[in-house]
């Protein structure tokens, strides 16, 4: 049973971590433009921040948890769905979840950020679905050396789907593809091939301004030792204890530096270290502008980390904690903006000597300027176009109705 529409509403269903929600939030600020609201459902405990800009959380009843434990040698949210396979039922008690959310909020469209459960839902039901993806995620990516693979969720997916009457899946990737594809990046960083008419880049989104966590203010350095951005991650993921293990190791190296710190929590809690002589400052964000441009981040290869980095025209030092973000890192890597150590390998050493020649080696510098200003010169629309594409599938829909 396809919901009628009575509200312009949109539902955002997301994955875990703050990249989906820094992405999304803007595009749901402009659809306010348009007089559309918006609710939220994410995986973690982000949810008070979606309150905190000003956005209504999604009931789902039961509470969805996708967690398989640590597997950073295979990590993907599809993980959920292939360990499930042989327990259908508690597959579709999930997509439940989601489908009581859609039939009982009747939105005008669904926009799902890497959430394969609530992809499921919407094809399930057959609603406008607009998905925002990465290249790794789709069925035509351009893969760089990695050691990415989906998990075999295939079995598991159109099982739902033949549950529900619904059209069948050729691959797992095909999840990810809605009735309009997003992908917020640019080609050379997320190369697909074969690119469908309804897949569109719609540039870098980075909004982290729209999260009310304040940054403690500090005077730009006028000394000349390099400055340098730490984003370690949230502390404990699919990983495992990646973020707390890569901060241990990161301030580790770093501390050997000569070189002032600034590390971004992102509002989790931590353990630091202590390294009394290390110049360092914690900060829940730090938004790069003309008052505070590194030298250097480090990172761990994440999709909004690797494009804050690039966008801004700023090297990156990678530690990828699993292999998506490896996927990531190689990709931001071959650009000629950074290097990166083999996720798996964090220790404080390698760190170190990847830090020097990251900061040793002007061409790195060079290389994120220019793509910096490429990025700026292609004048992408980022949320503008992708409310504009909501919008057009709101009104096609109204007209269908």
């Amino acid at each position: 049973m396809t919901p009628s529409i009575h509200s312009a509403r949109v539902f955002f269903f997301l994955s875990g971590g703050w990249g989906p929600l820094v992405r999304t939030l803007p595009i749901s600020n402009r659809l306010l433009d348009f007089d559309v609201a918006s609710s939220f459902a994410i995986s973690g405990t982000l949810g008070p921040q979606i309150r905190a800009a000003g956005f209504d959380l999604i009931a789902l009843s039961p509470e969805v948890s996708t967690a398989v434990g640590a597997a950073p040698e295979w990590w993907s949210p599809y993980h959920f769905l292939s360990a499930h396979n042989a327990d259908s039922g508690t597959l579709i008690a999930h997509v439940e979840a989601y489908r009581d959310a859609i039939l009982n909020g009747r939105p005008a469209v669904i926009v799902t950020d890497i959430n394969p459960l609530a992809a499921l839902a919407a094809k399930s039901l057959r609603v406008p679905h607009v998905t925002i993806s990465q290249s790794l995620f789709l069925p035509f990516r351009k893969l760089q050396s990695s050691r990415w693979a989906i998990p075999p969720a295939l079995p598991a997916i159109n099982k739902v789907l033949r549950h529900y009457g619904a059209g069948l899946l050729e691959s797992a990737e095909c999840l990810d593809v809605g009735d309009v594809t997003l992908i917020p990046s640019i080609p050379e960083f997320d190369p697909v091939k074969n690119l469908p008419a309804s897949v569109h880049y719609i540039g870098p989104i980075l909004g982290n301004e729209l999260i009310p966590l304040a940054a403690p203010d500090r005077a730009p350095s006028t000394s000349a030792v390099p400055e340098v951005l730490f984003y370690p991650g949230r502390p404990q993921d699919a990983a495992g204890a990646s973020g707390q293990v890569l901060l241990n190791a990161g301030l580790a190296a770093l501390s050997t530096l000569d070189v002032t710190v600034t590390v971004a929590t992102g509002g989790y809690h931590f353990d630091i270290p202590d390294y009394p002589g290390l110049r360092m400052q914690i900060v829940p964000w730090r938004i790069i502008s003309s008052d505070y441009r590194p030298s250097l981040m480090v990172h761990h290869g994440g999709h909004g980390a690797c494009l804050t980095a690039i966008t801004a025209g700023i090297p990156s030092a990678i530690v990828p904690t699993h292999a998506e973000r490896e996927y990531n890192a190689r990709s931001l890597a071959a650009l000629g903006c950074g290097e990166l150590v083999a996720s798996g390998q964090i220790a404080a050493e390698g760190i170190r000597r990847l830090i020097e020649n990251v900061l040793g080696n002007p061409a790195f510098a060079r290389e994120s300027r220019r793509w910096s200003r490429t990025i700026a010169g292609r004048k992408y629309e980022g949320a503008d176009l992708a409310a504009r594409v909501i919008m057009r599938m709101i009104a096609a829909h109204s007209q269908k109705g």
